[in-house]
């Protein structure tokens, strides 16, 4: 077992308190908490799951490589057994199939694999979403149809930002929108040790634009 580099426990401790307070609740506050105060099954778990070594993305990369040149089978059985001959783990070859795709890299192999018969990794074939790529905070809000003769709630949305007044939000299939104004309404949200909690969500307040206005 490593021994706990103290230090670097709490320096960890204090990226994922930034973390957590700019994602909400991504990261576990008993993570948090357990590298804070040194805790050393906390911080074995954490150097035991973090790492992807070069030898295991050579070895992963591998496969979209020769699936791409016919001398691997994409079928789920196939690459299944591949992964379990070389010792690699499902979850670290979905990752590193992932950083792949965001590289741009064997895209052909990896799209073949995920559609192969028995696939474990379909999801690799999905459209990935805005949210996917972004790195920075998002934010709950909810946005409000307040045109004439409407007040109903649209969607729940995350964004990077509050939208202000006078902005324009567009959907993928409807009409384009003005904010016209925001408003933030406090919502209990669970009980913690007999304590309701509450947070304060943005609803982002809209009207629709008319076409001769644009």
């Amino acid at each position: 077992m490593p021994e706990v580099d103290f230090n670097y426990a709490r320096m960890l401790a204090e990226i994922l308190r930034i973390q957590r307070w700019a994602g909400g609740d991504s990261v576990p506050a008993d993570r948090i908490f357990g590298l804070m105060h040194g805790f050393e099954s906390v911080f074995r778990e954490e150097t035991e799951s973090f790492g992807i070594s070069e030898a295991t993305q050579e070895k992963v990369e591998d496969l979209p490589e020769e699936v791409e040149a016919g001398t691997q089978s994409s079928s789920g059985t196939s690459i299944k057994e591949r992964l379990r001959r070389d010792g690699i783990k499902e979850s670290d070859a979905k990752r590193v199939m992932e950083l792949c795709l965001l590289q741009s890299r064997f895209n052909e192999g990896i799209k073949k694999i995920a559609k192969g018969k028995g696939s474990i990794f379909r999801s690799l074939n999905q459209p990935r979403l805005p949210e996917q790529d972004w790195f920075g905070a998002l934010h709950y809000m909810e946005l409000i149809d307040c045109s004439e003769g409407v007040h109903k709630k649209m969607h729940g949305v995350f964004a990077p930002a509050v939208p202000r007044v006078g902005e324009l939000v567009t959907p993928q299939q409807g009409s384009t929108m003005e904010v016209v104004g925001v408003e933030h309404v406090a919502i209990a949200q669970g009980d913690q040790e007999g304590i309701m909690q509450h947070c304060l969500i943005p609803h982002i307040l809209l009207e629709a634009v008319d076409d001769d206005s644009q």
